[in-house]
């Protein structure tokens, strides 16, 4: 009888929790001391957060650049979860290293599973080059990268701009952003980098991969490494968005689009961020113009098609604000939903975005009841130029915000809601049977931390089985059963 009142007490506790979750839209009032924002000035002027990343403890790191009073520098800030700046990270939460004699502009971050932090962007040498700065978890640069932690390769004799930076598997680091390669337009450039920040001579040529998509400007501004070791660029060309698809060592993958290549929307169109579904296919966002910029997303099958079951023929364009939206980053959800920030034109000043859209592309209604957000942070203009979902479904974003004279890095934390309702059960295959040679061991595999073909490998699925891929168990696994499971 103890044990049955316990339980029911359980229940009933579980049960006031979701009653009384705030709205997902919300800001989150457990962050920034009950605002759900924070403001932090970095430097001697002009503060400008251009990437975000949360760290498995749920600390939350930002990187962008800040003004020393004369040039930009790398800046970081470390956050708790509670977003209280961490005092054991660099100077009191914050991080500034100067690169170079002149601006340094910090626009990437990645954690690697060690805590180690590694941030990319464009130092001006004799014209812009490539650069990274890789820090230990304390803040402190680590001297075992590049020299004494930092890496700033020589690219080609034009400027060269690192807008995006992922890591691989074994360690090694990919960015991806645009230079002016024996030309007067851009072309989409690559490069690799070893786990101690020298160029990987096994990618491309000597490292470095450029290629020309368009007739003029061809701008790489996102990047995803897929499980299977190809690389996704992402961006703008010609006005209309477009994507590449590199093998692992490289080269252009035949198999996808037009020779490697997709240039897609058109109308004047920039891509500015880019997310792979775990069904492989692939979302695209930024902004088209219809007499004003507005949010736009495109949905391409894994081949490089426009997926006919997204939106309109693949498109989804949605006004936010009361003239022009700008996207500037993409979250996806584990139960499929698609969320999207940026900063839109409120009638007088810039505020930031957000929409949240359903995997058919509709605007979910759930989410601020019409899908989507203008939220003022700052004193006047505020913009979100990064974005990240938290394991518990709150949704952060960060980029600047006017103080009146000049713009500090600005945080915020939005509700995103429980994720749909859950319909879990131990019949992992969907054939409506639970059995032990095949659910119970998928159970147990994926339990033992395997993925991939490791937890398929094997086993007989019935013909009417409807999950017999590891990408629709492990969607059914995160989304239904509330499992977290790295790809």
């Amino acid at each position: 009888m103890v044990q049955l009142f316990g339980r029911l007490l359980a229940m009933l506790v579980l049960c006031a929790t979701f009653t009384t979750h705030a709205a997902p839209g919300n800001l989150d009032t457990t962050f920034g001391a009950g605002t759900g924002k924070v403001i932090t000035a970095m430097g001697a002027g002009e503060d400008t957060a251009r990437a975000l990343a949360v760290q498995p403890d749920g600390k939350i790191v930002v990187a962008g650049s800040c003004s020393n009073g004369s040039d930009n520098d790398f800046c970081l800030a470390r956050y708790d979860a509670n977003g209280v700046l961490d005092a054991t990270f660099g100077s009191g939460g914050k991080v500034i290293t100067d690169v170079s004699t002149y601006p340094d502009n910090a626009y990437a971050i990645a954690v690697q599973p060690d805590g180690k932090i590694v941030v990319a962007g464009s130092c001006y040498m004799i014209t812009y080059d490539f650069c990274l700065a890789r820090y230990s978890a304390n803040g402190v640069l680590d001297a075992t990268f590049g020299i004494d932690g930092l890496a700033a390769p020589f690219i080609t004799t034009g400027d060269d701009y690192v807008n995006s930076l992922a890591i691989q598997p074994d360690g090694k680091f990919v960015v991806a952003g645009y230079c002016y390669h024996g030309g007067i337009s851009s072309d989409f450039c690559l490069a690799r980098f070893s786990t101690n920040g020298e160029l990987d001579t096994t990618f491309g040529s000597a490292g470095l991969v450029f290629t020309k998509l368009s007739t003029y400007d061809d701008i790489a501004r996102a990047l995803v490494v897929q499980p299977d070791g190809k690389i996704l660029a992402a961006g703008s060309c010609s006005d209309s968005f477009c994507v590449a698809r590199y093998n692992a060592n490289g080269a252009l993958d035949a198999t996808f689009g037009s020779s490697g290549t997709v240039i897609a929307v058109g109308g004047s169109s920039e891509g500015h961020a880019l997310a792979l579904q775990h069904d492989g296919r692939i979302v695209v966002a930024g902004e088209c113009y219809a007499g004003g910029w507005d949010f736009c997303l495109a949905r391409f099958s894994a081949n490089g098609a426009l997926d006919p079951s997204f939106g309109s023929s693949g498109k989804v364009a949605t006004p936010i604000g009361s003239n022009n939206d700008y996207i500037r980053a993409i979250a996806l959800q584990p139960d499929g939903k698609i969320v999207v920030a940026g900063y839109c034109w409120n009638g007088t000043k810039n505020d930031v975005c957000l929409a949240r859209y359903l995997a058919s592309g509709a605007l979910d209604a759930s989410f601020n009841s019409t899908g989507k957000l203008i939220s003022p942070i700052g004193a006047s203009d505020s913009v979100a130029t990064a974005a990240a979902l938290q394991p518990d479904g709150k949704i952060v974003v960060a980029g600047y915000c006017s103080n009146g004279s000049n713009n500090d890095f600005c945080v915020a934390r939005y509700e995103g809601g429980p994720f749909d309702s859950r319909n879990c059960s131990m019949d992992i295959d969907g054939d409506n049977r639970v059995l032990a040679t095949t659910d119970m061991l998928i159970g147990a595999r994926v339990a033992l931390g395997l993925t991939g073909n490791a937890v398929i490998g094997g086993i007989t699925f019935a013909s009417h089985a409807t999950r017999t891929t590891w990408p629709a168990i492990r969607d059914y696994l995160v989304s239904q059963c509330g499992m977290s499971i790295v790809p």
